[in-house]
């Protein structure tokens, strides 16, 4: 069925899912404007979302094109969109999408890491530590041993500097996520890594520890504390160095 552009012209910004008919499942979002939602049927580039709809096609079968929200700023409709996304995911058989939406201010978060970003305590510093920015390799969710082995290498420490370190923090958006024990200190590629396998063991001059989780009484004093302020504005380094300060 043809629809006239009177109808696309009627529904300003919407939000609006591509729909597989082999089983009822949304596989692409998008928001747009006119008949914006029809570009994706002449799209000729390499993507998982052209590969599905080609499939499709292949089975003498088409998208269907679900209006999911219509009448909207497009305000409204990119963060319509963006929860859509996070609500349903990408990949693994659900959508196609390349990223999560356009940048709003908010998305899917679990409650508990909403919490834990309002008001964070400043990081006040008790021993000689080790920061380190995992930043894009960090997800909420991660187990305490994913988050280990994302933690423990592979870092570019001066061999001295590294071994007067008593605790590791790893950050995420300067926040403190995990509080680790360096027990002993390895070249690179040289300890197996099991639960967040690296490919960036062979770089030279590279370290990574083996270690434990904290004592509960130092997570307490460096868990989820505030260590923006440890890196300058603009220091694209990945890790630091903090000691106490004295009296």
């Amino acid at each position: 069925m043809e629809i006239h552009n009177s109808v696309w012209d009627s529904l300003d910004f919407y939000v609006y899912g591509y729909v597989d008919p082999r089983d009822e499942s949304i596989r692409y979002i998008g928001k747009g404007i006119g008949n914006r939602a029809l570009a994706h049927m002449e799209d000729k580039s390499d993507s998982e979302k052209t590969r599905w709809i080609k499939s499709l096609k292949q089975l003498g079968m088409n998208p269907r094109i679900d209006i999911l929200a219509r009448n909207l700023s497009e305000k409204q409709a990119l963060r319509i969109e963006r929860t859509l996304i996070d609500a349903i995911g990408i990949g693994n058989n659900r959508l196609t999408n390349k990223v999560r939406g356009h940048e709003v201010s908010t998305g899917r978060e679990p409650i508990e890491e909403i919490a834990i970003h309002q008001n964070p305590r400043k990081l006040e510093v008790h021993h000689e530590l080790l920061l380190v920015r995992l930043n894009k390799h960090f997800r909420p969710g991660l187990s305490d041993l994913q988050l280990y082995d994302l933690t423990r290498g592979v870092w570019g420490l001066n061999a001295e500097r590294k071994d007067t370190v008593e605790f590791v923090l790893a950050l995420a958006n300067g926040l403190v996520r995990g509080v680790f024990v360096p027990e002993s200190w390895h070249p690179a590629g040289t300890t197996q890594y099991i639960h967040a396998p690296r490919d960036d063991v062979d770089l030279p001059n590279r370290w990574e520890f083996v270690g434990s989780l904290a004592p509960q009484e130092i997570q307490d004093l460096y868990l989820h504390r505030d260590a923006s302020s440890s890196f300058i504005r603009g220091n694209a380094n990945s890790f630091g160095y903090e000691s106490p300060r004295e009296n």
